[in-house]
């Protein structure tokens, strides 16, 4: 079978990965908009000492997991001690996984004698796994590992409010966050207003709340180039071909700017104009 997509210089259709959790080196595939450096000089800060706790909403395909997603590439190309954790339903199966993967950590880097002779936090974590302590018990041990291990960042994504047991461990997770630790968490928008009717004083505490907007024209024609990039196979093409420009924005504009909706757009655009065989996509192919 021929390379339908030779026509275009490419060697695959790059927008078939629209999901974060499935893109490699994410934060190559990035556009970074205004927030993103003001975020960047927090995570400088708690390198340097300091404490953050930073909170993205936003509606499905916005952006909200690449960011944790990046973050989480930073921390593991740099040697950072972090937890990611995409949250799901049960609340003691997330406390699970949250610790395990601190304590596997943990354990890998402590070397012989150091997991002949555990911390006493370590062994308390253990003990208050197996008892199933109080959410408030359990968020108190979760901010003394992130201490511990310092400069460290605990990521989760798409958390749900609905469940108490998540949301008290949360609270007291940020209420006894040390310096040199970054909570950073994620939901829809419509989570982050019942978090904020139900308990304003966790809002508060938190140091940055982001809703996330969609892309501008510019930032949209880069997020294209650049996946176009990944499978270009030939050199010296516009960044953009075989779309035009005026195509990207049109597509931008109708799906408001959201990065999932434009990539999932482009691909359907690329995989018809394949099989029409046009040189250049300057409209809808319907």
């Amino acid at each position: 079978m021929t390379n339908e997509y030779k026509l275009y210089g490419l060697t695959s259709n790059p927008f078939r990965e629209v999901s974060a959790e499935a893109i490699e080196n994410v934060g190559l595939l990035h556009v970074s908009q205004k927030i993103d450096g003001e975020f960047a000089c927090l995570v400088g800060e708690v390198s340097e000492g300091g404490r953050a706790v930073v909170a993205y909403a936003g509606e499905l395909g916005i952006g909200k997991t690449e960011r944790l997603r990046w973050l989480e590439e930073v921390a593991r190309k740099s040697g950072i001690f972090h937890i990611f954790l995409s949250v799901e339903q049960d609340y003691f199966f997330n406390i699970k996984r949250i610790f395990e993967s601190g304590l596997k950590q943990i354990n890998e880097n402590a070397g012989f004698m150091g997991r002949l002779r555990s911390p006493g936090y370590v062994k308390e974590i253990k003990i208050s796994l197996k008892q199933k302590k109080e959410p408030i018990e359990l968020g108190i041990l979760a901010s003394v590992m992130l201490k511990e291990k310092a400069p460290s960042y605990i990521l989760l994504d798409n958390i749900d409010c609905g469940d108490k047991n998540f949301l008290d461990f949360l609270v007291s997770l940020v209420n006894n966050l040390k310096a040199g630790s970054l909570l950073c968490f994620t939901c829809n928008k419509e989570i982050f207003k019942g978090i904020r009717e139900a308990n304003p004083s966790f809002i508060e505490r938190i140091n940055k709340q982001y809703i996330l907007d969609g892309l501008a024209d510019k930032e949209a024609e880069l997020l294209v180039a650049k996946r176009l990039a990944v499978s270009r196979s030939a050199q010296n093409m516009d960044p953009t071909f075989p779309f035009t420009r005026e195509f990207i924005y049109s597509m931008n504009s109708q799906v408001s700017g959201n990065p999932r909706a434009l990539l999932k757009g482009m691909d359907d655009a690329l995989s018809k104009a394949c099989i029409t065989g046009v040189p250049l996509i300057a409209k809808s192919l319907g």
